[in-house]
């Protein structure tokens, strides 16, 4: 004879099988750490104007970024990054003569000579603090751009490294969540960042990018800033039609 103890205990087994499942389910599904870029930047300035000598030095500074594939262009790969990752933004009035340089490691550690496309800088109007670089010789599958922004509430995460911490092909992955728009160029998630995480691209749930990191509280680094998802598929306009202009 069955029991109403046979019977319920079953029932309840299956009811905490499927909680857990479900749990699982929540994970991030195949985040394309591979389309990941490491950016390096290298400005050598090589002279200075007269009389800047106190706030200007020769030599050669370097700094790190994240950066992403991006599918924008046919048979051609880019990066998306941050504007300040791409242009240190040397001032010509101290500053006579300079070069820069920037290359990109992916996730075999095999490095690759890259050329600005497009550059711009946060106006907290439009225009995002944003960068697209031409990698001709980088061989990874590119991300889609979200055709939707993220709605306030939403999960995201980025694919970046902060301090420079990348050991190919293994690279940090952040969650967080998007707060709202704090211009017409930034808004606020609440994942963690720092120096190293300027140009990861913000992902949704649907692996396609919905922003850019560009900045991050310097007491408090789970309040990030990231581009909008407007400034950003503005951005990508403009810089689709100057790489067009290069081609022909």
């Amino acid at each position: 004879m069955v029991t109403l103890k046979n019977i319920v205990f079953p029932i309840f087994a299956l009811i905490l099988t499927s909680c857990v499942s479900t749990g699982i389910s929540r994970g991030l599904n195949k985040p394309p750490t591979k389309s990941y870029v490491k950016i390096f930047h290298f400005t050598t300035i090589n002279s200075c104007h007269p009389k800047k000598e106190k706030t200007c030095k020769t030599g050669t500074y370097g700094q790190t970024g994240s950066g992403m594939a991006i599918a924008l262009f046919k048979n051609e790969v880019t990066v998306l990054t941050a504007g300040h990752v791409c242009d240190s933004g040397v001032d010509s009035k101290i500053v006579k003569d300079y070069s820069q340089l920037l290359y990109v490691t992916d996730h075999n550690n095999n490095r690759h000579q890259a050329w600005p496309i497009h550059v711009s800088f946060d106006d907290e109007m439009s225009k995002g603090d944003l960068c697209l670089l031409w990698v001709p010789t980088l061989e990874v599958e590119s991300v889609q751009i979200s055709m939707v922004a993220p709605e306030i509430g939403e999960e995201i995460y980025y694919i970046g490294s902060p301090m420079g911490i990348y050991h190919p092909p293994t690279v940090p992955i952040f969650k967080g969540i998007y707060s709202g728009k704090i211009s017409g160029s930034a808004a606020i998630a609440t994942f963690p960042a720092i120096g190293g995480s300027s140009g990861a691209s913000v992902l949704n749930r649907e692996n396609k990018i919905v922003g850019v990191v560009f900045a991050a509280n310097v007491s408090f680094h789970h309040v990030t800033l990231i581009t909008t998802h407007k400034s950003l598929k503005l951005f990508l306009k403009e810089a689709k039609g100057k790489f067009s202009g290069t081609q022909q």
